[in-house]
């Protein structure tokens, strides 16, 4: 009896075990259930880069992403019909048809970006093919480099006729009258020479480096120097006639308006005087030295100035009409046309002002300073930039046509002759361009940096400078 009762409580002392056991792992917290993350697709659709390779340098198009359009502009001659575009889209995003793929652009094509949402943005490409241009034959481009060599160049073929040294770096742009072309070095001298031979006319000394472009009017020329003096002599022998003292280097290049010299000065000073005589007519003051050149343009005088202003002054009597203010320092020379001035800051924006009173028409960004100086033709403005680009702007809008990569810094300002646009590049290069595509003509390889800007002569024997030179004006 006894050992049946003792099994009996064994029995259900297990049993309570085994129930306790159950309880325990029943009550254990359950474990959360696992999230599937919500996966967000994207929905860019953007064309980040359009280029055709082929082209030296390739030609980059201009991505309008608001309109859902892609334009480029390609060299007289080029077959449009089997022209196949490197194309880069937004990450995750894909393009039909795809890049590299050979296409006819005779007509408008459209390409279809498809996002990863698989939302879709239908592009238009243009191609446009510039129209040949006919270049007179026989323009010579005159333009020195930092290692003291000046050269003259054939402008329509890029083919040396003839080369010289200076032995100093050539840091004055030159300018060509009467047979003679002259231009200033490190060393503080004007050196003249004979522009069909090279042959050394004539050497005029000042006493310190000469950066002040030359500019002649009538038998005279005239050019400054960081002496702090403006000098003035005869173009065809370089006898002095006079020297007119300011208070500081003279950087700046003179314009000749109505025989009246301008010029302006390292003591934020710009000085208008008598051609003839340097007789001083008037002065006005800014707030910092002036190394921007003055423009003279129907009775108003424009320059830039150091203290980030660009100033309007009355070319008779120096009054200042007004000044619009900009983010850096206006070292680039103003050019005005129809209007309208147009300038560089080392803000590195390009600016269209309104002559007549200050207010802003457009401004245009590029990513470096703005030291070289404008120049409007063809319906564009060109300016080069020390972020290695050189731009071409729509003159009414400042919508950007096209640019070209150089290697190097560009603070040389361009010129145009027949179409085509001429700068230095501190890449060591003299670039030639299609002034309506970009396209490059030529590139001449120079033995050293081209800081200052060129001067051509065209068959006419018409002189061509860049903006920075008073003879544009």
């Amino acid at each position: 009896m006894i050992i049946i009762h003792m099994r009996t409580s064994l029995f259900s002392a297990l049993l309570l075990v085994a129930g306790l056991f159950v309880f325990t792992v029943s009550c254990k917290p359950k474990s959360p259930e696992p999230v599937t993350p919500v996966v967000v697709k994207s929905s860019g659709k953007g064309i980040t880069s359009f280029r055709l390779d082929g082209f030296n340098p390739a030609i980059i198009a201009v991505v309008d992403s608001s309109a859902g359009s892609v334009k480029a502009t390609v060299p007289a001659g080029t077959d449009v019909t089997k022209l196949a575009p490197v194309i880069t889209v937004v990450s995750k995003a894909t393009i039909t048809p795809a890049s590299g793929v050979v296409r006819d652009f005779t007509n408008p094509v459209t390409y279809t970006v498809t996002a990863e949402d698989n939302s879709t943005r239908a592009y238009n490409v243009t191609i446009t093919i510039t129209p040949a241009v006919t270049v007179n034959a026989g323009g010579t481009a005159f333009v020195g480099t930092l290692s003291g060599d000046f050269f003259a160049i054939d402008a329509t073929t890029g083919v040396s006729k003839w080369r010289i040294s200076t032995g100093s770096p050539i840091t004055s742009s030159a300018f060509a009258t009467g047979g003679v072309v002259f231009t200033g070095d490190n060393n503080g001298n004007i050196n003249a020479y004979d522009t069909q031979t090279g042959v050394q006319k004539w050497k005029f000394s000042t006493g310190k480096s000469v950066l002040s472009s030359p500019v002649a009017a009538g038998a005279l020329a005239y050019v400054g120097s960081e002496d702090g003096n403006l000098y003035a002599f005869d173009f065809l022998t370089g006898a002095q006639k006079w020297k007119y003292g300011t208070g500081g280097g003279v950087t700046s290049s003179p314009t000749v308006v109505n025989n009246v010299v301008y010029v302006a000065s390292r003591d934020q000073t710009v000085y208008a005087l008598d051609a003839a005589t340097g007789t001083l007519k008037w002065k006005s003051s800014t707030g910092l030295p002036i190394t921007s050149s003055p423009a003279v343009v129907d009775g108003a005088l424009y320059v830039g100035s150091n203290d980030f202003n660009l100033y309007s002054f009355d070319a008779a009597t120096g009054a200042q009409k007004w000044k619009y203010s900009t983010g850096g320092a206006v070292t680039s020379s103003p050019t005005a046309v129809s209007g309208v001035v147009y300038v560089g800051s080392e803000d590195f924006t390009l600016y269209a002002v309104n002559a007549s009173n200050g207010s802003l028409k457009w401004k245009a960004a590029t990513t470096g300073k703005l030291s070289s100086s404008p120049i409007v033709a063809n319906g564009l403005v060109y300016v080069g930039s020390e972020d290695k680009n050189f731009y071409a702007y729509d003159v009414a809008t400042g919508a950007l046509k096209w640019k070209y990569s150089t290697g190097d810094i560009i603070t040389s300002s361009p010129v145009v002759l027949n179409g085509l646009v001429y700068f230095g590049g501190q890449d060591t290069s003299f670039y030639c361009l299609d002034g309506t595509s970009g396209a490059l003509r030529y590139k001449f390889p120079m033995n050293n940096k081209i800081s200052a800007s060129p001067c051509l002569v065209s068959k006419e024997l018409l002189t061509f400078s860049a903006g920075i030179c008073g003879g544009t004006q």
